[in-house]
């Protein structure tokens, strides 16, 4: 009955989810635009991604004054060369090279150099739509917010393993979005970010985990919690950033590595609760079936656990997979049900690891 019962809670969870998502009409509230914006981007050796991401930046539909500025963080590739012939042709582009070293060091060194108070921060790999500024900024201002948590989706390809992260993805932006309409945000993502300049200058100054590598924007959404500052997700497909996710199970682990060693410092308990309400349920149907073998009396315990299963990772993921327009995903959810147990064990053994490799670096 306990399995059962784990099963039957996951299934409310979702519903309950879903109806507060959908609930709360505050994403369409929305005020006229009277501010001039800075984005930033903080990049290493991203030469193969700038011109994509330049053409979305400088086709925004934005009406006030818009600087763009790209903080090289000591790239070792063409990048650094791209982005000053951009800045010939464009001249709200400033490109600026970062003296220190590391992303966390050049997103302070962007927002030291912003002319505007308001800022908007995405990644060097992400696209974005024409409607990004103008959605993010509307969104801050409408309700007197301080940070606006942006949509954020995987470019989409034919690989079974691109296939899967995506079905996660999905998953991650329903607890994302939920915690966020609790007014308890537990996820934040430095590719679509919208805040006060002067917010993350106070955020710099208190050195707020400055001792990882990475995570300056969970660390940077911490900080505003912590100072009774008000997050919001913005639930508007023209504010949705596409980026890029690893290709190969080796980058995925080395991404999961570099997300679980801010994890303790960063993670709240209401994100900490539906976690492990989803990780139990992940392995109850697996404990019903090591018991089945032993019992076959028990088949049917085994069988409601894994339909009940099944069809509410269908309702979260369909859900969400609406909002992104990515239904055919769901036809591998069959494969991440079998699998999901097994990358939640790795996922675990390997979040004890202490290093990890990103951008060409080995970091701690």
């Amino acid at each position: 009955m306990l399995l059962i019962s784990i099963t039957l809670i996951y299934g409310v969870f979702a519903l309950l989810g879903i109806y507060i998502i959908r609930a709360d009409k505050s994403n369409r509230v929305s005020v006229p635009v009277s501010s001039s914006v800075s984005v930033i981007v903080a990049l290493r050796n991203e030469e193969k991604n700038i011109n994509r991401l330049i053409k979305g930046l400088i086709r925004q539909k934005y009406p006030f004054q818009i600087e763009y500025i790209f903080v090289d963080d000591n790239s070792s590739d063409k990048t650094l060369n791209l982005l000053n012939k951009w800045a010939l042709k464009d001249k709200r582009i400033r490109v600026v090279s970062n003296v220190a070293e590391g992303k966390k060091s050049s997103i302070a060194t962007g927002v030291k150099f912003a002319s505007n108070a308001i800022v908007v921060q995405t990644d060097a790999d992400c696209e974005i739509g024409q409607y990004w500024i103008m959605s993010s900024v509307n969104k801050l201002l409408s309700s007197r917010y301080d940070m606006v948590i942006g949509p954020v989706y995987p470019f989409q390809s034919k690989t079974i393993l691109n296939g899967l992260i995506r079905l996660e993805w999905l998953a991650l932006q329903f607890i994302t979005i939920l915690t966020a309409r609790l007014k308890n945000a537990g996820m934040a993502n430095g590719a679509n970010l919208t805040f006060y300049k002067k917010d993350y200058e106070d955020f710099n100054l208190s050195k707020y985990g400055e001792e990882y590598a990475s995570g300056d924007d969970m660390f940077f959404m911490r900080f505003l919690q912590k100072n009774n500052k008000k997050v919001v997700f913005n639930l508007d497909q023209e504010a949705i950033v596409k980026t890029e996710m690893p290709i190969s199970f080796k980058g995925l682990i080395q991404q999961r590595i570099r997300w679980a060693t801010k994890a303790g410092k960063t993670t709240n308990s209401l994100t900490y609760f539906f976690t492990f309400l989803v990780v139990l349920a992940n392995f109850s149907w697996v404990v019903a079936a090591l018991l089945v073998i032993n019992d076959y009396s028990l088949f049917t315990v085994f069988s409601v656990c894994v339909v009940w299963k099944l069809i509410t990772d269908l309702v979260i993921c369909w859900n969400m997979a609406r909002f992104y327009n990515d239904f055919k995903v769901l036809f591998l959810l069959p494969l991440i049900f079998l699998l999901y147990p097994i990358y939640l064990i790795t996922g675990f053994v390997l979040s004890f690891t202490k290093s990890y490799h990103w951008k060409d670096r080995t970091l701690h």
